[in-house]
Order: structure tokens, then sequence, then C-alpha cells
């Protein structure tokens, strides 16, 4: 009685280690462990200037309403200008390549004032960026 009762309790032992749990349970995590990166973020009402680099492979096309009206930046060219930040409420600096390309934008912060946007080219798989935009609270985006 004794061995059938060990070789019960050995089984079932076995056939609940041995069985996948399939639990719903989520283990939390640290933002240390996959948060990405920051969002580029300035102060409100600060002074904010902008760098813009045409990496693409062909001509880009930048618009601002109502201050810049169409400017073309050739493959390579800098386009810079400075916005004051006691009366900027948002800002929106569209952007397109001039031949049809796919670009995408990158933005950097490389110091407190200085914002760069670097417009890429990009593969077809992603329809690309099309504008810069800071919000009134500072936020950065790419849309």
């Amino acid at each position: 009685m004794n061995i059938k009762f060990a070789i019960s309790a050995t089984l079932l032992t076995t056939t609940l280690l041995l069985t996948p749990i399939n639990s719903q349970e989520t283990l939390a995590q640290t933002c240390a462990s996959n948060c990405g990166p920051a969002p580029l973020q300035f102060t409100p009402g600060q002074y904010i200037r902008v760098q813009v680099i045409n990496r693409s492979y062909g001509a880009v096309r930048l618009e601002q309403l109502p201050v810049m009206r169409k400017k073309t930046l050739q493959h390579g060219e800098k386009f810079q200008f400075d916005l004051e930040g006691g009366n900027l409420d948002e800002f929106t600096l569209m952007f397109w390549d001039d031949g049809g390309r796919f670009v995408k934008g990158v933005v950097s912060k490389p110091n407190f004032g200085t914002l760069v946007l670097e417009i890429r080219p990009n593969s077809r798989n992603y329809p690309g960026d099309r504008s810069l935009y800071i919000r009134n609270d500072g936020r950065v985006s790419i849309l």
C-alpha cells in the first residue's frame, strides 16, 4: 500500500512540475528596463535656434506659415533660424522631398537652446514624416 501511494505521489508531483502553467500574471518592470529615449522638450517661452540639415538624396522643400514661404534645401545644405520664445505659441515646420521620395525627420538637442532637424531618406515601407511640431508646452514631435 505504501509503495502504491509513493508511486502515485511521485507521478502526481512529476505531472505538476512538468505541466506548463498559463498564468495571466504580468511582471512589473522598472522604466530602466525598456523605456526608450526621453522625448525632446524645451522650456516654454525659451529662445530656440532651429537648424535644418538636408541629408536626403534630393532637394527638400520647407514651409512655415505665415513667416517663411517655401524654401528649397539642396542635398547637404543647411538652414538655420531662430524662434523668439516669448511670443511663440506653437510652431510647425513642414518638409517634403521635391522629387516625391520618402523622407524622415530625426531631431536632436545638442545643447540647451538648439534643436537640430536632420531630413534623411526613408524606405518605401514607411510613408515618412512631413512636419516638425513644437507645442506650447515645449514638447517636440515629428509627424
